[in-house]
């Protein structure tokens, strides 16, 4: 179990990334200024990057404040999909963004089709919250639900795996996260059951990734 950004960059680092939905929308502007963007993180350690996104506004503010390559698409058009495969990545990373999208089915097709136009190679890093998060549960007892405002989806393991394997992705292995609550009373509460809980059973951990492969 690692912190979740760490975990991304190692597996990306000093590699060829195509980053899709590499801002925040609604906290692009939120994070990029309290340094906490992943996309900002990943400039500096992939060889070389291109940030995807389909909110042109958070796109135009990250190529104002930290430079670099971007394309306004969704993986999910043939379109603007061709356009992607010239950069020819050995990384596709979707941290943290198939929660956010209405058809993940189509979103996951469409990685999957852009992944076997490059090459057999290529991998996708695929991040979300873990929907058996020991965290969600202590929260619910006590009658809340703590969520990005733009989340429309939660994964299991299980359902995640399930799901990638129906969208023509081979997942090759897979990992969990921690994220750290805070430094508050509480906080510090939170991260000390967390991390207790995801040592006894790892499923029970704040996110989780797979790494696939698209199926020929």
């Amino acid at each position: 179990m690692a912190d979740r950004d760490a975990l991304l960059l190692s597996l990306c680092a000093r590699r060829r990334v195509l980053h899709i939905g590499c801002a925040d929308s609604p906290l692009s502007a939120h994070k990029l200024n309290n340094g906490s963007l992943l996309h900002a993180k990943l400039l500096k350690e992939a060889s070389v990057v291109h940030g995807v996104d389909i909110d042109r506004d958070s796109v135009d503010l990250l190529r104002r404040h930290l430079g670099g390559e971007y394309s306004v698409a969704d993986v999910a058009d043939p379109l603007a999909r061709a356009n992607l495969v010239k950069f020819n990545p050995d990384v596709v990373l979707a941290g943290d963004v198939i929660e956010h999208v209405r058809d993940a089915a189509s979103f996951l097709r469409g990685i999957a089709a852009l992944m076997r136009e490059v090459s057999n190679d290529v991998e996708l890093i695929l991040s979300t919250p873990n929907g058996l998060s020991v965290k969600t549960a202590v929260n619910t007892l006590v009658g809340l639900e703590i969520i990005h405002p733009d989340h429309v989806s939660v994964f299991t393991p299980a359902s995640l795996g399930r799901l990638v394997s129906d969208c023509g992705l081979s997942p090759r292995s897979r990992f969990f996260y921690h994220v750290d609550a805070g430094n508050s009373l509480r906080a510090r509460a939170y991260n000390t059951v967390a991390r207790v809980a995801a040592r006894l059973r790892p499923a029970f951990s704040e996110g989780q990734v797979l790494v696939c492969q698209a199926v020929a």
